[in-house]
Formats: C-alpha cells, sequence, structure tokens
C-alpha cells in the first residue's frame, strides 16, 4: 500500500482509483512483539455518553490552529501538507446509505460548520493517516454524527460498496476495535477492503474517531502493502488529541 496522501493526492490529480478505508468502533490493536501477529481484537465496553454541551464548536480559524501543522512530530511520524482541502473519500457515494459515515462521518446527516484537515504521510512504506477534525452547532449534533457513525458499524459488518467515482470499492467487512480512552466518547474500526485490481487480495485499514463537546476528530489510516498494521498510529491520535486538547481546554 502507500501513504494516504500520495494515494489520495494522486487520486485527485490524475483520478486514479483509489481505496479509501473506513474503519470502526475501538481503535488501538497491537501486535505481538515476538511474533509480530495481531493480538486478538476485543472491543471495549460502551460507557455513558455524557450529556453533550450547547456550546457552538469553533470556527475555521481556530479549528485549524488546534490541528497538527505541517512539520509537527507525532513521534516518529510528521504531519505534512495536505494535498486536498479534504480526504478524497469525502466525494464517495456508499450503498446501503446506512453504511456513508463509515466512509466519511460528513454523510452522517449531521452537518459540521467548520473543519480541518492534516495529513500524516506514511513515506510509500509506511502507514499513512488522515486526519480531520470537524466542528458542529453544539455538542447534540456532534454525538449524533457518532450515534450514526454507532449505526453503521453494527448494521455494515458484513460490508457495503463505495462508489469511487472511476471504480466501484468492496468494503468486505467492518469490525469494532478498542478506543481511546479519550475526549467525551469515542470509536474504532477495523474495515477490510477488497483491492480493486486484484480481487483476491484484502486490504486493511483503520478508523478512530474522538468526540470532545462540539468537536470531532477522526484519524483514517492505511498502508501500501496487504498486512494487517494492526491500528491507526497510537502517536498520532496522541498527537493530535494533546494539541487539540491545550488549546480548546478539553479534558479526556
Amino acid at each position: 500500500m502507500r501513504n494516504t496522501t500520495v494515494r489520495r493526492g494522486a487520486g485527485a490529480a490524475f483520478g486514479a482509483l483509489l481505496l479509501v478505508g473506513a474503519a470502526a468502533c475501538g481503535g488501538s490493536d497491537r501486535a505481538d512483539k515476538e511474533t509480530g501477529v495481531p493480538a486478538p481484537r476485543t472491543a471495549a465496553p460502551s460507557a455513558p455518553t455524557p450529556v453533550p454541551p450547547a456550546t457552538p464548536g469553533p470556527g475555521v480559524d481556530r479549528l485549524k490552529a488546534l490541528a497538527l501543522a505541517p512539520g509537527e512530530s507525532a513521534g516518529p511520524y510528521q504531519a505534512g501538507e495536505p494535498v486536498l482541502d479534504e480526504p478524497i473519500n469525502e466525494s464517495y457515494e456508499v450503498t446501503p446509505a446506512v453504511c456513508a459515515p463509515l466512509t466519511s462521518l460528513g454523510k452522517a446527516g449531521h452537518t459540521a460548520q467548520a473543519y480541518a484537515h492534516t495529513s500524516v504521510p506514511g513515506e510509500l512504506t509506511g502507514v499513512g493517516t488522515d486526519i480531520l477534525l470537524r466542528s458542529y452547532r453544539d455538542g447534540t449534533a456532534a454525538d449524533a454524527a457518532l450515534k450514526s457513525l454507532a449505526a453503521a458499524g453494527k448494521s455494515c459488518a458484513g460490508g457495503y460498496t463505495e462508489d469511487r467515482m472511476l471504480a466501484e470499492g468492496k468494503v468486505l467487512t467492518v469490525e469494532p476495535v478498542q478506543a481511546p480512552k479519550l475526549g467525551d466518547a469515542a470509536q474504532a474500526y477495523r474495515i477490510v477492503v477488497q483491492d480493486v485490481k486484484e480481487k483476491n487480495l484484502s486490504l486493511y485499514k483503520y478508523l478512530t474517531v474522538i468526540r470532545s463537546g462540539a468537536v470531532t476528530l477522526s484519524f483514517r489510516s492505511d498502508i501500501l502493502d496487504i498486512k494487517d498494521f494492526g491500528a491507526v498510529p497510537p502517536e498520532i491520535v496522541t498527537a493530535q488529541w494533546e494539541k487539540f486538547a491545550k488549546g480548546s481546554g478539553a479534558s479526556s
């Protein structure tokens, strides 16, 4: 596989076929240090969701200031300048429609008032990650978007179809994995996608979404390889969360 920025930038510039993953409810899956084999995945039990605040989310300028900026480090990774204003998967259509939030939280039926996009490239052989911060009119709208995502995770476990403009992409399975204990609520998913050209090959992608008040932080990772890399890199999640929390006063 390849890093997210390269894949999605190339897709926009040349109309190439891209595979965009959607993943689901949980997030941090680790591989056994001795064997390199991913450990069994278990979803953490759901905790009661706090009552969302009525406070509106930040505007676009403030939201961009809370996102990782190009050049900032996240463990061994470094944020870069996104090729696109938003990830290419944001334009995909999904069948059945209930599965759409897994491809884009923007299709959850709850429109964000502002967003900020950051890309963390994987340098061809590593994991690439798109980060998208969305600001909603209030915490209730942001919470409703996450509920739509949870519903999609349950309804679409057996897969769904993405219309990627020049090709039809097949999502084979969606599986909840353990989400980080951050923000007011969080979900994470592992998704298995059928390769567009080699139908017998499966590709792996991960999605983690955190809600804090009226803001959602979405992390979508993939790699230019057929291996299961186990999770959205936790260093990226931690670095983005810490910058957001420090700038917004959010608590984990």
